[in-house]
């Protein structure tokens, strides 16, 4: 896939910047599948192990809330107040230069994004056995 290219695989390709909706879209999207649903499915994880009756509605409805939500308040405030929200901003998803895999590919290689993919990974599992457990 990459043998034609000159560039090695780790190295990000820029290109020429896409246009503002898109790109705002692809970083919605990359926040909510890499930031808010991995936590707000933990929360409910933790709800349902606690028997709460706080989610007897719905758990699809408040993960789809809240993430909804968070992406809407993170890609207006992010920009605004980037070190305000460094934890819940990823200025790379929102890189008009960069492509949507080399937007993952920056953000799973800093320190930061690396540590949260893990501890995500690792809580949801444990939650997950935990739910299971219960039941």
């Amino acid at each position: 896939m990459l043998a034609a290219s000159s560039q090695s695989p780790s190295a990000p390709s820029t290109s020429a910047p896409k246009a503002p909706s898109l790109n705002l879209l692809e970083g919605m999207v990359l926040t909510a599948l890499f930031q808010a649903i991995p936590t707000y499915a933990g929360a409910a994880l933790i709800l349902k192990i606690a028997h709460s009756t706080a989610l007897r509605p719905g758990i699809i409805g408040f993960v789809a809330t809240a993430t909804l939500i968070h992406v809407l308040m993170t890609s207006a405030a992010g920009p605004r107040y980037p070190r305000l929200l460094k934890q819940a901003y990823a200025a790379d998803f929102y890189d008009a230069t960069l492509s949507f895999t080399d937007k993952v590919l920056r953000w799973r290689t800093q320190p930061d994004g690396s540590l949260q993919l893990l501890s995500s990974t690792v809580m949801l599992a444990l939650l997950s056995i935990a739910a299971l457990a219960v039941n």
